[in-house]
């Protein structure tokens, strides 16, 4: 009696086990799910040109991000804002980067990255000890919103590593000590004619972040 009844434990607990081998099974995720999921945790680069921007401008800085992240778009041209122009600066027009972001920021929904694209001459107001510099481009760390310029950069491949730079920030890279780095600080220099590489350091963090580098 006794052992029949050990018996039946035994088969019930192996049932029980079966069953439940089955539902982890069943619950698992299918291969397509598992791709969309890792699909939806990839930010889009949304590209906004402000002013006037030569097409083949644009179509060379899509060109370089679209072989290096897998999720870029063209999403508009927006004019650029009287109100975002500095006071300090009297002999042409030039805007204030950091305004120039506040701006982009309505732009941005949940995880995108924003990034403005201007041949408008750029700076900031008081920075380095001078009422106003002029600057190449400008992210803010980890808001996902940076803008770059044209003006200063003396071709499309330097402008497209200041892009990265800028980026760089927007994921949430700080300035790299490294001096052969991308994201050292240009300290009122022109690092990116010389740099176009990221520290091992720096590169793994933007590998993390989807890019191909």
């Amino acid at each position: 009696m006794y052992r029949s009844f050990v018996f039946i434990c035994i088969c019930i607990a192996l049932l029980s086990s079966c069953r439940k081998g089955t539902s982890a099974v069943e619950e698992r995720p299918t291969e397509k799910q598992t791709r969309k999921q890792a699909e939806e945790v990839v930010p889009t680069i949304c590209v906004y040109t402000l002013g006037k921007v030569q097409p083949q401008l644009l179509n060379a800085m899509m060109d370089s991000l679209q072989a290096h992240y897998p999720k870029c778009k063209v999403a508009d041209n927006i004019a650029l804002p009287d109100e975002t122009k500095t006071t300090k600066r009297h002999d042409h027009d030039r805007y204030r980067a950091d305004l120039l972001n506040e701006f982009l920021a309505r732009y941005k929904i949940g995880s995108t990255i924003v990034i403005g694209l201007t041949q408008a001459d750029i700076g900031l107001d008081d920075f380095r000890g001078r009422d106003h510099s002029g600057i190449m481009g400008l992210g803010q760390i980890g808001a996902g919103i940076a803008v770059f310029s044209s003006y200063r950069p003396r071709d499309n491949e330097q402008l497209f590593r200041v892009m990265l730079h800028e980026i760089g920030h927007a994921h949430g890279l700080t300035h790299c000590p490294d001096a052969q780095c991308i994201m050292q600080d240009a300290k009122g220099g022109n690092p990116f004619g010389k740099t176009d590489k990221f520290c091992s350091k720096c590169k793994a963090f933007m590998q993390h972040k989807n890019w191909k580098l």
